[in-house]
């Protein structure tokens, strides 16, 4: 461990040394590799929990609403290193909760990390994070979590109430209404029901949207501020992003998405395609990252997720049409409050071959990497900002070798980075 990559860390986070063009910090894979520890390593427990909602008719059952079973874990540490606070993790597309529980090579088991060596025990960062005294709820949307192994990827079905499998009519009427809006009421009941504290909430990917929209949506649990990794924009300022960088059109990005009612189903080639291997996963190949997953990675995302996450709303005529929404139930990707970043400080932290978040944009210029765009539209709002950007990671860097760097990296912000003024949230353990 290195005391000195620690301290240059915290400058950074503190006081703004090292840092470039405003708000870049560039650190070196050897001090991602060797920071130590914020807080004593302690035992944790672990407890499944669950909430059913009600939202959107069931043409099948006329007067009847659609149940949507959302589910999760909280990890509760036996010694909380900050008081008053915990962490809610939302995974991206095609994912669940495992995804920041376990990792593909690692053991499916919960690890007493005050016992043995954080380095080497490769599970989630959700184990690490709550190992270090942060009670953590890691969550699955609805549809995307089972108690049974998955079939094949070609065969499974999203379990929407956990352990029924829908027929064809069910599967599309329920994927005609899989909004966003729907997924964060069910998050903001979930949290509220088992969350007394206040919340960082780090959504992945397309789970990263929730952050912009979960106080306008009425959550009771106070934000503290925006924390990601491999996390992004909102949708519509995707959508500005799209209009300057992207190669195709708008109705050439949409038009697989066409017809709605339809999972798209993710493959061996379309990680690679994705850009999602990379030189720091000890697994191995792409296909046996899938092997290794397959039982309990959904590896499916609904049609309408994509389009409101990637801003398609080209297709907005058509989504009316089939599903029989309001325009106030659909794309409230595009109505999240930048207002609402006032009084916060961000945190992003980004992997130097994260394709999509920070390859892609990049040869028209700095100011076109996703997330450097996406952090000067926040600059006018929020109180700080921060964007790590770490050597060798890709956009599953929190499940790649050495992901207790991450884990520290964010812990270490919460200590001396987010609660280094006059926060109430201050008194630590």
């Amino acid at each position: 461990m290195s005391r000195a990559a620690m301290d240059r860390l915290v400058a950074a986070l503190k006081s703004g040394a090292g840092l470039q063009d405003d708000y870049i910090y560039y650190m070196t894979f050897d001090d991602y590799t060797n920071l130590p520890d914020s807080f004593p390593r302690a035992p944790f427990t672990v407890r499944e929990v669950q909430h059913t909602i009600q939202r959107y008719p069931n043409p099948e059952k006329p007067g009847a609403l659609f149940q949507w079973d959302i589910h999760g874990r909280l990890f509760t540490p036996a010694r909380v290193s900050i008081p008053d606070m915990a962490v809610v993790m939302i995974h991206g597309g095609a994912a669940n909760e495992y995804e920041f529980i376990f990792t593909p090579d690692g053991p499916e088991e919960y690890a007493d990390l005050s016992r043995s060596d954080p380095k080497k025990a490769r599970v989630g960062v959700a184990q690490h994070m709550a190992s270090l005294g942060i009670p953590v709820l890691a969550i699955s949307l609805p549809g995307h979590y089972s108690r049974k192994p998955w079939p094949p990827i070609s065969e499974r079905r999203p379990e929407f109430l956990i352990g029924q499998v829908p027929s064809d009519t069910e599967l599309s009427n329920r994927l005609a209404v899989f909004t966003f809006r729907m997924c964060a009421e069910a998050i903001k009941a979930l949290v509220e029901q088992t969350l007394p504290q206040a919340i960082f909430m780090w959504g992945h990917s397309t789970g990263g949207e929730y952050f912009y929209l979960m106080e306008q949506y009425g959550l009771r649990n106070k934000l503290i501020g925006g924390l990601g990794f491999g996390t992004g924009m909102p949708s519509w300022l995707r959508k500005d992003w799209d209009l300057l960088c992207a190669r195709k059109t708008p109705e050439e990005r949409a038009a697989q998405f066409r017809t709605l009612t339809e999972l798209s189903r993710r493959s061996p080639q379309s990680y690679a395609d994705s850009g999602y291997i990379g030189p720091n996963q000890p697994w191995g190949s792409v296909e046996k990252w899938f092997a290794l997953e397959n039982h309990r990675r959904p590896q499916f995302k609904p049609f309408l997720q994509d389009i409101e996450h990637s801003a398609h709303d080209v297709l907005m005529p058509e989504i009316k049409r089939i599903s029989g929404l309001p325009e106030e139930e659909l794309f409230i990707t595009y109505r999240s409050d930048l207002n609402r970043l006032r009084g916060k400080k961000l945190l992003h932290i980004i992997g130097e071959f994260d394709k999509g978040h920070w390859i892609e944009g990049g040869e028209r210029g700095l100011a076109y990497r996703r997330e450097v765009y996406a952090f000067n539209q926040f600059e006018r709002y929020a109180d700080a900002l921060r964007l790590i950007v770490v050597p060798r990671l890709t956009h599953y860097g929190h499940i790649e070798s050495h992901n207790e760097g991450l884990a520290n990296i964010m812990v270490a912000a919460f200590k001396n980075y987010f609660f280094d003024g006059d926060n109430s949230i201050r008194n630590f353990a």
